[in-house]
């Protein structure tokens, strides 16, 4: 029985950071919390998962 190896590979989008940093900034300057629905959706298109 041979072994098979899987390689995970996790990125993140070159603008992700910034997107964050974003909504963190927008936190602390009004005081109100962000849409959730919204920021999974930015986080789900800003991280990348290969299987190698």
């Amino acid at each position: 029985m041979a072994g098979t190896t899987v390689t995970i590979v996790c990125r993140q989008r070159w603008w992700l950071k910034y997107y964050l940093a974003g909504v963190m900034a927008t936190i602390h300057l009004t005081g109100l919390n962000p849409d959730l629905a919204r920021v999974m959706m930015w986080l789900k298109r800003g991280i990348v998962v290969e299987v190698q």
